[in-house]
């Protein structure tokens, strides 16, 4: 246990048991049951959402939370996901979220239904091996690819005077334009 230094109440040091950047694909979100619940609450208003005002939308969300069993979310994010049925548009909490609700009870329309097949078709997709290229292809040493290191990425030497080669071969073209265009616009009056 640590302490807060602004009350000094206790504050559990626990380590998070998911990877909230997504790096693991075995990861579990804590949370995902409730994105869940907040997601077809939310589903089920954006469809019954029609033609009511953003007061009437925003009791509608409150309601549907707490049927499922959900806490009601900050005002303002009530605010902005009562905005988004009013126009006919689902608020998506999380994409995982979205396609598990999906699955229990259809998306309120049919072009998010559609996104979020095309997703979970994308889920069930395995790319084939050496379709990305290897940590030797980027130059990056093996201690630094979780390390947080602010090195840049490089290109190897010959790519890098090509990217050069080609800049500079740009900015005389840019030049040129400009040369012809000041030119033209100086013509010699007749008499």
């Amino acid at each position: 246990m640590s302490t807060n230094d602004r009350n000094a109440e206790p504050i559990a040091a626990e380590a998070l048991d998911f990877d909230p950047a997504a790096e693991d694909p075995t990861a579990v979100d804590p949370m995902a049951d409730e994105k869940v619940r907040l997601q077809l609450a939310i589903f089920e208003v954006t469809r019954d959402a029609g033609g009511k005002g953003l007061p009437e939308i925003r009791a509608m969300l409150r309601a549907a939370f707490s049927r499922h069993g959900v806490e009601t979310p900050p005002e303002t994010w009530v605010e902005s996901v009562a905005s988004s049925a009013f126009y006919g548009e689902p608020y998506i909490v999380d994409l995982e979220a979205a396609v598990t609700a999906d699955g229990i009870v259809p998306a309120p329309n049919e072009e998010v239904r559609e996104r979020l097949a095309s997703r979970r078709q994308l889920q069930q997709e395995k790319l084939p091996a050496g379709i990305f290229p290897t940590q030797a292809d980027w130059n990056i040493p093996g201690n630094e690819v979780a390390g947080g290191s602010t090195r840049t990425l490089s290109l190897p030497r010959w790519e890098s005077g090509a990217v050069r080669a080609l800049a500079a071969l740009a900015v005389v073209a840019a030049v040129a334009v400009v040369a012809v265009r000041v030119g033209a616009g100086r013509r010699p009056v007749s008499s």
